[in-house]
């Protein structure tokens, strides 16, 4: 792949959009050629092109625009000309509102915005949209924000159904408020607590404040009529006790003197076992109440004129009107069948549901009617046989019956919409089942609605998990309820979640105080939550980490959820502390080297101008003379070490390999180092293999590596102190060992010794050290001859050995040393 094809290959899994984006040709346009354009700009771009997820980037000062090929249904007809135009002119209808929020993004802030509202114009024509979405910012290599990402879902649909719903309801309540003759109730069983609305208040002369909140059911039993009272309470017994319908008519008698008859229907509402049948648990005895006062006075009417024929032709006229007020009053499919399955009755939103459908004479004819069970279900997808439908079961001995299916309605083929089906029996007095009634109830919409709420859940989370960053998330409390596999990757914690799943123990305990108290001021005041603090990696070592989280609001302003994420910054965080302790070493080195140079000056000044002064006998010139000659050799000496590692720190040195004796290399160094050991008293011991082998390297540099691990040795052990050398022979190689009972190395300098500068504590009068270079030189040295070289120590006042191992050649001799 050329350089060319590597900077544009952010682009080659971006689809169409990508493509596009690297088929044009942008000289002319203000960013440039696609090669010009900055790292932060091409990665970012790349992320947004890869992504299923609608997205875009909004880049610049100028915030052009790019997209991905999951937002071009959003641009409508604007798809084919937006990349690289400024986001103000693509959107020019929402910029007053959203620019803004921009600015600040811009700015370093981030937002989420949920069922946001706005009229768009993509198609030409004015749309009233939803959108969830979030604006964050985008920073180059040095922190800078350049950009804008946001991620963006339509839920225009998900709004249109709620609404939907909310105006279904409505019409409803105003339909028994128009109606101005029907009153509701609900009797809680485990209270007998009966709440009722104004107009049934109005009915049985209650206070309608009392009636809602809460007013014992013998209240108003016992203001019914005393000859219709005990109908009334056997058939609310009955209903309770058996589950089924309550209907019956009686009269309140009233301060004027006259009865209102009432017709009061009810059933009883609770959960169901899992025959069908009422199990335990909250239950509730509800119905509606209707003022038929007027059409009791005509049927007494008729009654006092037609008595016998009218009775039964009542009866017929009542059972009718009553199902005809329960079709009409119902905002749902209504039927009723026969024992046989015969369907005798089926209101007119029962065919808005089902389409112009037959009338079956029998459950064997049931068969066309098209349904499957839904995808939640135990038998998803399966076609709903006919003996499966609740009707069915009802007729075939459940008391009631109830599911979920989707269905296909007559006329409509291939389309398919959600209903919800309940079936219960009818009983006459004699409680012999006379037949079954079903209601269906279409909630196509809500399960739609339901259902995207599901797959933008699910995307979120497909995002997150694909993501290098630990993503968390809270509710308004804090408590954490929502972390993506990236945690139990990096921690090694195993799968799946636990209900009592607790982060606290991951964090390093010096850091977790600090963490809380930081956590707990961001849910107090909503401000951004930043911290750095170690987390404890699989490897069981704390790393440092990056915490942020920002809160998102509701519509009226309040926090309801925090969405965070972990980025791992140990290694930058430690680079720099490394980078911080070199600059520090490199000022001591330069201070130190400085002090060096400077002392010799001294003397060498003040020997040159007495002898300037020509006033010297022979022998005080001869020793100002010495005295010019041993400092100009110290200077000479601290700067052939500056040069010499100089050079082998840059590959400068080339070696005069041969054949070497180690006793040879050890008598040379020893003698070097002699006057400095005798100096100060030590005592030096040699303990040599009687037979060594020969190595081969560099005689001068072999010599330079023991003289410098023995000058070591002797500036740092105390005057009167003990230096040993061994020289051992092992498989293929030979190894010398240099140990002092000096200083030794404290534990946090010894991994440290070999490194540039690095120098242990020097006494005040500065007679012990040097550079901090001769280690570094020795190692160099030493990898130069194909071995190594190593140091330990026990800790300060513990002396220190260095070992230096060598590959051998062949077998030698000892000598003496």
């Amino acid at each position: 792949m050329t350089d060319q094809d590597q900077l544009l290959a952010f682009t080659l899994n971006g689809g169409a959009t990508g493509a596009r984006i690297r088929a044009r040709d942008w000289s002319g346009h203000p960013l440039g050629p696609l090669p010009h354009w900055p790292s932060a700009l091409r990665t970012t771009l790349g992320i947004v092109l890869g992504s299923s997820f609608p997205t875009f980037l909004a880049w610049g000062d100028a915030n052009y625009l790019f997209h991905n090929d999951a937002y071009l249904p959003m641009l409508g007809k604007r798809a084919d000309s937006t990349l690289g135009l400024p986001y103000q002119e693509v959107w020019s209808e929402v910029w007053s509102d959203l620019g803004p929020y921009v600015a600040r993004v811009m700015a370093g802030e981030s937002f989420f915005f949920e069922n946001y509202a706005t009229t768009l114009y993509r198609n030409g024509v004015p749309e009233q949209t939803w959108f969830t979405f979030s604006f964050s910012p985008v920073r180059d290599e040095s922190g800078i924000v350049r950009g804008l990402l946001c991620t963006v879902i339509e839920v225009t649909d998900k709004v249109l159904a709620l609404a939907r719903h909310k105006e279904a309801e409505e019409r409803l309540a105003l339909s028994l408020e128009a109606s101005g003759n029907i009153g509701t109730w609900s009797v809680d069983l485990d209270t007998s607590l009966t709440y009722v609305d104004e107009r049934f208040a109005r009915l049985f002369q209650v206070d309608a404040a009392a009636a809602r909140s809460g007013t014992d059911l013998a209240r108003f039993t016992g203001m019914i009529h005393p000859d219709d009272r005990p109908a009334v309470l056997a058939a609310i017994e009955h209903a309770i006790a058996t589950g089924t319908l309550y209907d019956i008519e009686y009269r309140i008698p009233q301060r004027s003197g006259a009865d209102v008859w009432v017709n009061a229907r009810g059933k009883l509402f609770g959960p169901t076992g899992p025959t069908g049948a009422m199990a335990t648990g909250r239950r509730s005895f509800a119905g509606i109440a209707v003022d038929i006062t007027e059409r009791k006075v005509a049927e007494q009417r008729r009654i006092a004129s037609e008595r016998l024929a009218a009775e039964a032709s009542e009866r017929a006229a009542e059972s009718m009107r009553r199902l005809d007020v329960l079709l009409d009053a119902a905002p749902v499919g209504i039927a009723y069948v026969d024992m046989g399955g015969r369907l005798l009755v089926a209101n007119s939103y029962n065919r808005v549901i089902w389409g112009d459908h037959p009338m079956p004479a029998d459950v064997d004819e049931y068969g066309g009617w098209r349904g499957w069970w839904p995808e939640d279900s135990a038998h998803a997808g399966r076609r709903v046989a006919v003996t499966e439908w609740p009707v069915s079961r009802v007729l075939d001995g459940e008391e009631a019956a109830g599911g979920v299916f989707e269905i296909e309605a007559f006329g409509a083929p291939g389309s398919r919409k959600t209903i919800l089906v309940r079936a219960a029996v009818i009983r006459n007095d004699a409680g012999v089942a006379v037949g079954a009634v079903a209601a269906n109830m279409d909630i196509s919409a809500q399960v739609a609605a339901e259902r995207a709420m599901k797959d933008s859940e699910t995307r979120f989370r497909l995002m997150a998990d694909d993501i290098p960053q630990i993503v968390w998330a809270a509710d308004a409390d804090g408590d954490n309820d929502y972390v993506n596999t990236r945690w139990f990757e990096y921690t090694g914690e195993a799968l799946p979640r636990r209900p009592d799943w607790d982060w606290r123990p991951h964090i390093h305990p010096d850091d977790l105080p600090l963490l809380e108290e930081t956590w707990h001021t961001s849910l107090a005041t909503g401000r951004r939550f930043e911290i750095e603090h170690r987390l404890r990696h699989h490897s069981g070592q704390f790393r440092w980490v990056l915490n942020r989280a920002v809160p998102s609001t509701d519509a009226i302003g309040p926090d309801t959820r925090w969405l965070g994420t972990l980025t791992d910054i140990h290694d930058k965080k430690t680079g720099e502390e490394e980078l911080r302790t070199q600059s520090r070493r490199k000022d001591e080195f330069l201070a130190m080297l400085a002090h060096e140079l400077r002392n010799p000056l001294a003397p060498i000044s003040t020997a040159a101008h007495l002898l300037s002064l020509g006033r010297l006998d022979a022998a005080s010139a001869q020793r100002t003379s010495e005295v010019i000659v041993r400092q100009v050799r110290h200077m000479t000496s601290l700067v052939d070490d500056l040069l010499d590692v100089s050079r082998v720190t840059r590959g400068l040195v080339e070696l005069d390999l041969g054949t070497v004796d180690l006793p040879s290399v050890l008598a040379s160094a020893i003698e070097q180092v002699r006057p400095l050991v005798d100096a100060r008293g030590h005592a030096l011991a040699v303990d040599a293999d009687s037979a060594l082998p020969l190595v081969k390297g560099d005689r001068v540099r072999l010599v330079q590596i023991v003289t410098n691990l023995l000058n070591n040795a002797a500036k740092y052990t105390p005057p009167g102190g003990s230096i040993g050398v061994s020289v051992a022979a092992a498989a293929g190689s030979v190894t010398i060992a240099v140990c002092d009972n000096g200083v030794g190395i404290a534990a946090h300098v010894l991994p440290h010794v070999f490194e540039l500068f690095t120098q242990a504590e020097r006494t005040p009068d500065r007679s012990q050290g040097g550079l901090g270079i001769g280690l570094a030189l020795v190692q160099s040295l030493v990898q130069l001859h194909g071995g190594t070289v190593a140091a330990s120590s026990a800790g300060l006042g513990q002396g220190s050995t260095f070992t230096v191992t060598l590959p051998a050649i062949g077998a030698g001799h000892a000598q003496a040393a």
